[in-house]
């Protein structure tokens, strides 16, 4: 199959989620870019708008631009920042992506980003260490949904092995697990230390969320007591529930199946499996 064959396919097929994460943050870039060349050309600040778009530590400025809680993950800080963003994302993402489906993949990136937003606008708030910063600190980037990927990746895939700068072989757990120390060890030095909490943040929220999807973790549930009437009109309603649960069972591989397979992939590699357990792997995630 020829590359123009290739970018065909792909293209009747429709982008994946990271195809389409890393294609929305370079036209931002894009975008920003070209409003700084042209800022410069013209010797007008037009960049100084662009603020209005990275999400403010103080509260108060938060709730007047309440928008930037979504804008600000999109927004770099220019070339270098962009590049290893994305680079981390397609190396680690591409591999995830291949097990999970796209909704899913979507939720890790922007739950892991909104939860680095999240302990990065706490943080700077009841800390004493940013008392005189918290009014002019601004966070941008897409670090938080990065790692969470990053994170969950290693978490699901724990000893898969992965070619690093194509000379030595290393376990995606050990690479999430010197992502979250490299931060951790930095933050005490606070350079930097809005973006290494939003780093943490969205290694938390990819962790956990990874351990929800696997059943490792359950989320906590009301019991809430029904009157006889209600509960009449529910019977029905429950019926066909349970029907299409277990008529879904019947179809949905078990966890032992999934399993064998992933040890597979960790022997031998994703490559080494059939169609089959592809399509089951697939199944499983949905």
């Amino acid at each position: 199959m020829t590359i123009r064959d290739r970018i065909q396919m792909q293209l009747s097929q429709g982008l994946s989620a990271l195809q389409q994460i890393i294609v929305l943050n370079l036209a931002v870039y894009l975008i920003t870019l070209l409003i700084s060349i042209f800022s410069s050309l013209m010797q007008v600040n037009l960049t100084a708008g662009l603020e209005y778009f990275y999400l403010p530590s103080n509260l108060s400025h938060l709730i007047m631009r309440p928008w930037t809680i979504i804008t600000n993950i999109f927004m770099h800080a220019g070339f270098w920042h962009i590049l290893m963003n994305m680079l981390i994302l397609y190396m680690i993402g591409r591999i995830l992506q291949d097990f999970i489906s796209n909704k899913r993949f979507w939720t890790i990136f922007l739950g892991g980003a909104l939860a680095g937003c999240f302990l990065y606008v706490l943080s700077f708030n009841i800390f004493p260490a940013f008392s005189d910063t918290v009014g002019q600190s601004v966070l941008l980037g897409a670090s938080g949904g990065v790692t969470a990927i990053a994170v969950a990746t290693g978490v699901f895939l724990p000893n898969y092995e992965v070619f690093l700068y194509g000379l030595f072989r290393v376990k995606l757990k050990w690479i999430a697990l010197v992502m979250v120390l490299l931060d951790l060890v930095a933050l005490p030095d606070l350079v930097n230390a809005g973006g290494r909490f939003a780093h943490l943040g969205g290694a938390i929220f990819g962790a956990l969320y990874i351990l929800y999807m696997k059943g490792s973790i359950n989320l906590p549930t009301a019991n809430i007591k029904r009157s006889r009437r209600s509960k009449m009109k529910v019977v029905h309603y429950d019926e066909r529930v349970i029907h299409r649960k277990r008529k879904a069972e019947r179809h949905k591989p078990d966890q032992e199946e999934i399993d064998a397979i992933l040890d597979k992939i960790n022997q031998s590699g994703y490559d080494s499996l059939t169609r089959d357990e592809k399509e089951t792997l697939i199944k499983a995630s949905e």
